[in-house]
């Protein structure tokens, strides 16, 4: 039971940090050792459906809490509906990219640069300098969007890219869409759903497809490469998670000027908490699963 609310309380972080701009849930499952588990199961759903939908329901119901549940409170934290930067956005951000970096250890263990050699390093600084440098890129105007045939046919191919770049860690889904200019039209139509118009059922049906089907299409993908050339795929991961947190601060950089000693001190508090959720999780994790194989 434990170990089921822990993946409860995992997948709550992944779909958070699906709706957060510069935060990847690929990141946060990596982070809290359980990406690999993920991948498995949804490769192999159909395989061994019980077994791997066992592992993946307490993800899954974590995540539509995450999505749902605290949407409107990260919003709020970030100040996503006001022109002003609140104080919370530097504490709320540092928080993440704690538990960004409380996963690192883990992930180092899996990086073998001795087996990888230059073609590892070079993926490992083209992924990071990729991360790096979305946050530079302007984002459009936000588009408008209406319940017609043709909105939902376009959703499909928008929750499917949105979903690749959520599963691969580092590269964040909302981020994405903010640069295609339709993030605020999804992340309303969950805020409008909530509030019981079901006519945004129009826009989200269609987007949770595509979701769906991104997921399993880069779910074998990731499953492939981790199997079939491992050291390589871990040094391109780990150059994807080290970016993270700079992106997310190069991101968030005006709120350094409005920042004051009380806001730095909240935001490093936030910082050492998110580490060691990540840290603990990410142990625990290991733990069980050696526990498992014995």
């Amino acid at each position: 039971m434990l170990h089921w609310i822990l993946d409860v309380l995992r997948g709550a972080v992944i779909g958070v940090s699906n709706i957060i701009p510069g935060v990847s849930g690929g990141t946060m499952a990596v982070s809290m050792g359980i990406y690999d588990r993920v991948i498995y199961a949804v490769n192999n759903l159909f395989k061994q459906f019980k077994k791997n939908m066992k592992a993946l329901l307490p993800i899954l119901i974590g995540v539509l809490i995450g999505l749902f549940a605290f949407a409107a409170l990260i919003g709020a934290l970030l100040g996503t509906k006001s022109d002003e930067i609140p104080i919370t956005r530097l504490p709320t951000n540092f928080a993440f990219i704690g538990l960004i970096l409380g996963g690192l250890p883990a992930i180092y263990k899996r990086v073998n640069m001795k087996s990888a050699g230059i073609p590892g390093i070079i993926l490992f600084l083209v992924f990071l300098a990729l991360v790096v440098v979305l946050p530079l890129l302007s984002p459009p105007e936000a588009r408008t969007v209406d319940h017609s045939v043709g909105t939902a046919l376009l959703m499909i191919p928008l929750g499917a890219i949105a979903s690749s770049t959520m599963v691969i860690p580092g590269v964040s889904g909302s981020m994405i869409m903010m640069l295609l200019g339709y993030y605020n039209s999804v992340i309303n139509a969950m805020n409008d759903l909530r509030g019981g118009d079901w006519s945004s059922l129009a826009i989200l049906l269609p987007y949770v497809i595509g979701l769906l089907v991104g997921i399993v299409f880069i779910a074998k993908l990731m499953n492939f490469l981790l199997k079939k050339h491992g050291a390589l795929t871990f040094c391109a991961i780990f150059g994807l998670v080290i970016g993270s947190p700079v992106a997310l601060l190069m991101q968030n950089r005006e709120c350094f000027e409005l920042a004051n000693t009380g806001n730095w001190i909240a935001s490093i508090v936030c910082l050492v908490i998110g580490f060691a959720i990540a840290w603990f999780m990410s142990t625990l994790d290991k733990k069980q699963e050696l526990e498992k194989q014995a």
